[in-house]
């Protein structure tokens, strides 16, 4: 991973302004910081304008864990382009798909809350299309997650699990991930090139992808991360959209 503000960076962030670029960003630990709960996350106004500013001269996306109903409370204003629940929720968001996918869920949630060890710092975040374990708030996080595993192997069907941090997503099984997203979303706006930036396990699935048009990075370095570049704190978002912003208005219209 190399720093996205190294010499290097700097230079690739530049040539994406040059072609037809989509700019997607996660949400939760990227574009806002990370809170005790979801309820309390809030974008920055600052942030909030500089994306603003950005979406009324290049394609912008949302691709979040959160729900499009969740993600629009959280904006001042309204990106075209909104993808939540890991990539299930958006454009590849079909009746007969959601129907299914409520349903697993429910039927986890209920399975749960039936036999999931009781903790005053564990709750479930129901984003109708998949479920978030966070155990955050827990003053004994490596014993939960061990009981959170224990009974996680138990659920029926069998989901596709995400760690975060201090949450488990649980995700039914053949639903797209937020890089089949980004990937779908590139070819429906017939883009060339994106750049995405996020935080987590969920944004590996962005990452990973093996396509020399996507430019990712990463908030905060891990040697494990797939990503190609890093920045080194969340705070530094401001600095990577008015990079971007500056770019893309000194280049000559597409």
């Amino acid at each position: 991973m190399k720093y996205l503000f190294s010499q290097t960076g700097v230079k690739v962030l530049e040539s994406l302004s040059f072609t037809q670029t989509l700019y997607a960003f996660d949400f939760d630990g990227t574009l806002a910081a990370i809170a005790h709960t979801p309820d309390e996350v809030k974008i920055h106004s600052s942030t909030n304008t500089l994306l603003k500013s950005l979406s009324e001269v290049v394609p912008v996306a949302i691709i979040s864990g959160r729900s499009i109903k969740d993600l629009k409370k959280c904006l001042n204003f309204c990106p075209e382009y909104l993808i939540g629940n890991h990539g299930l929720e958006g454009l590849s968001l079909r009746k007969d798909s959601a129907a299914k996918a409520y349903t697993v869920c429910q039927g986890w949630k209920k399975q749960l809350e039936k036999n999931m060890y009781i903790d005053s710092g564990i709750f479930v975040e129901d984003k109708m299309y998949s479920l978030a374990v966070h155990y955050r708030n827990s003053r004994h996080k490596k014993f939960i997650k061990l009981k959170l595993f224990e009974e996680l192997k138990m659920l029926d069907p069998t989901p596709r699990i995400v760690l975060g941090k201090c949450v488990v997503n649980l995700i039914p099984t053949g639903a797209p991930h937020k890089g089949v997203a980004l990937l779908e979303l590139m070819q429906w706006l017939d883009l060339k090139c994106a750049f995405y930036i996020g935080d987590d396990d969920t944004d590996e699935d962005v990452f990973s992808l093996p396509d020399a048009r996507i430019i990712t990075s990463r908030v905060g370095q891990k040697k494990t991360s797939q990503a190609q570049y890093f920045i080194k704190r969340q705070n530094e978002i401001n600095k990577v959209l008015k990079n971007i912003l500056k770019q893309v208005q000194k280049c000559p219209k597409k």
